[in-house]
């Protein structure tokens, strides 16, 4: 266990601090990046409701690093508790429908009286502003995917929703630098500053041109799947072997060494479709058709191996398709730690993705699991000088809560869903 004044000291954000009162992935992903780079980060749950992600693989990964506490932020006492990590905290951050702290009496300017420096994050599905139905409309990732537009862009005859949670983890990782530049804004000033995240426009920011393109010009993209809509020779081909490989054979000097190599002639050799300086063309022309066929060819000789080979001797940029055991056991991903082991309270020893960002003179860490529900209660309240009677009154009013591990297990049935639980023998002895 650990509290607030006995946090280790580590990383590129040590000594930053962070109150995290959302649930799911789009608001609690940025909280978990910004911990494993040293920042003191509490997630905040309610008595009866914990994170929806407890029990599934996703919440230890996303987790780790941080401190839980759990209070009915609806009681007198939950939100005097609440009020004070308020008062603690250097950023807050939320993920509900819109306008839901409004609704409990917790608006922005109320919170800036708490703590006139706070930085203030509010993460929803359609945003804290807007028409009053969608303002307050419930959202899940699909839905994110869905009133984007991104998954128009994806499949082929169908639109196509892109796994896992696409919309929830880009929208995380807006989150991430909104909190920061939330942050800075209020070190510059002095003075709070609150920012609202919608999912659906992080998503639709990442939608390239396509939104310009059809709003200025009309025109509107094909579902291509595996295919690039635009650029030849820059998509995904299917080998002699079926193995599946990315090739990009675009620019002037890629184009002069990957020709050949394809059967077709140098650009600057004479053939009139291929002239000096030639960098690539739009798929859907003629001379894009050529292009394509004399890759459909060559991959259809070869295996996904031999084309990978020849192709990266001749630098030309390609990545055949790996299947999650071929990132685990790639040398790459090894030497840069990607994936990494560590102890969590619930799973035990586990095998996960590693630290995102390689600082250099301040490196992140993985220095805990992720909390049990309400396991730092009783640390963080006695650095916020409650004392052990008034901790003990408030459990034994359902004010507070906690899990311990096996409560965990059962209550998730972890050692039905999770191969490597059934191996462990239950601490009461029971089959």
């Amino acid at each position: 266990m650990s509290g607030l004044k006995d946090f280790p000291k580590f990383g590129a954000l040590a000594g930053l601090k962070i109150l995290d009162s959302g649930s799911n992935i789009a608001g609690p992903f940025a909280g978990g990046l910004l911990a494993e780079c040293g920042a003191t980060v509490i997630h905040f749950e309610a008595p009866k409701k914990p994170d929806n992600q407890r029990g599934w693989y996703g919440y230890p990964q996303n987790h780790r690093n941080q401190l839980s506490m759990v209070a009915d932020l609806k009681t007198k006492e939950g939100r005097e508790i609440f009020l004070k990590l308020i008062k603690w905290a250097d950023i807050w951050v939320e993920s509900s429908r819109g306008g839901q702290y409004d609704r409990l009496n917790l608006s922005d300017d109320y919170l800036w009286t708490i703590n006139p420096k706070l930085a203030i994050c509010h993460v929803s599905g359609y945003g804290q502003s807007g028409v009053p139905e969608y303002v307050t409309k419930a959202s899940y990732d699909a839905a994110g995917q869905a009133f984007s537009g991104y998954m128009s862009l994806n499949g082929t005859d169908h639109a196509l929703k892109i796994n896992p949670y696409l919309s929830d983890y880009v929208c995380g990782l807006t989150t991430c630098w909104s909190m920061l530049a939330c942050y800075v804004s209020t070190q510059l000033t002095g003075k709070g500053e609150s920012v609202d995240v919608a999912q659906y426009e992080a998503l639709a920011r990442i939608t390239d041109g396509r939104f310009m393109q059809y709003a200025t010009d009309g025109i509107k993209m094909p579902r291509t799947g595996n295919k690039d809509a635009q650029a030849a020779l820059f998509s995904f081909y299917t080998c002699k072997d079926g193995g599946v490989i990315f090739i990009g054979m675009t620019g002037a000097e890629v184009a002069k060494r990957g020709y050949p190599l394809i059967g077709l002639p140098a650009p600057g050799t004479g053939d009139p479709d291929f002239p000096e300086g030639f960098t690539g063309w739009l798929i859907n022309t003629p001379v894009g058709q050529r292009l394509e066929n004399a890759m459909e060819k060559y991959v259809s000789e070869h295996t996904v191996d031999e084309v990978e080979k020849e192709m990266t001797e001749n630098h030309i940029p390609c990545q055949r398709v790996y299947e999650l055991e071929d990132c685990i056991n790639d040398p790459q991903w090894k030497a840069r730690e990607t994936i990494m082991e560590w102890d969590d309270p619930m799973l035990g020893h586990v095998t996960g993705l590693g630290l995102l960002s390689k600082f250099k003179n301040h490196p992140s860490e993985i220095w805990r699991g992720a909390p049990l529900f309400g396991m730092d209660n009783r640390d963080i309240l006695t650095d916020l000088g409650y004392s052990k009677e008034e901790i003990d009154d408030y459990y034994s009013r359902g004010i507070l809560n906690e899990f311990d591990r096996e409560t965990t297990i059962k209550r998730y049935r972890l050692r039905e869903v999770m191969p490597h639980m059934r191996k462990e023998k239950p601490e009461d002895g029971s089959k």
